[in-house]
């Protein structure tokens, strides 16, 4: 044990309670960030970040790479030194029951994280910002079940993707491109069920995996 920073200074192990080494020694460090200061703390520090999953591509371009790129190089780091991951809202269209049910979810997901005034900022790249104060009044209301009416058509385009569990990894690829390292459905994932459709999307990350010779 030996750590010594700032505010502290951790020397002390007596035989007793020192575990020796561990197996792997360099745990990447992985932290979730949305707007400016942990976002360039990702980019100075850290191995990798989790992109909340209230995101679009504009926000991703335009606000959260910027900034990661910006603490990239305050400490000397290149795009190569930092993984960036998300979850993204999916829609799996092949039974129409099972998409209205995903579609209100995701409704419903984003119109909380809306509501949110720490996550304003993407409100304000996309000109939302009067739903977004709309949202968080009906929160401070407590009427939950309104929220989800708010999201209309034009915000669910931006912030969710749609398909065939089969299309859906080839249509996050066309989406993001090289802006994202690792993806996951913002999705609820019950045992048994769907087992035909999350195989159909495995799959398919495959395919593009053996396409880009990964």
């Amino acid at each position: 044990l030996d750590f010594v920073g700032e505010y502290f200074k951790l020397q002390l192990m007596t035989p007793f309670f020192n575990p020796g080494p561990i197996e792997h020694p360099h745990i990447p460090i992985y932290i979730a960030a949305v707007n400016m200061g942990m976002l360039r703390l990702a980019g100075e520090l850290c191995e990798g970040v989790h992109i909340h999953a209230l995101h679009s591509v504009k926000y991703l371009q335009e606000f959260a790479l910027p900034h990661i790129e910006a603490g990239l190089q305050k400490n000397g780091r290149s795009r190569a030194d930092i993984s960036l991951n998300t979850a993204v809202f999916a829609i799996p269209t092949d039974d129409p029951d099972y998409a209205k049910f995903a579609e209100n979810h995701v409704k419903q997901q984003i119109s909380f994280y809306l509501s949110t005034p720490a996550y304003r900022v993407l409100a304000e790249l996309h000109g939302w910002e009067e739903t977004a104060v709309q949202l968080s009044t009906l929160a401070r209301d407590g009427k939950w079940v309104q929220m989800p009416s708010l999201i209309n058509d034009n915000i669910l385009d931006v912030m969710a993707v749609r398909g065939t569990w089969a299309e859906l990894p080839k249509i996050i690829h066309q989406k993001y491109g090289p802006l994202l390292d690792r993806v996951s459905y913002y999705l609820p994932f019950i045992p048994g069920e769907n087992q035909a459709g999350w195989q159909a999307s495995i799959q398919g990350f495959a395919s593009l995996r053996v396409a880009s010779g990964e």
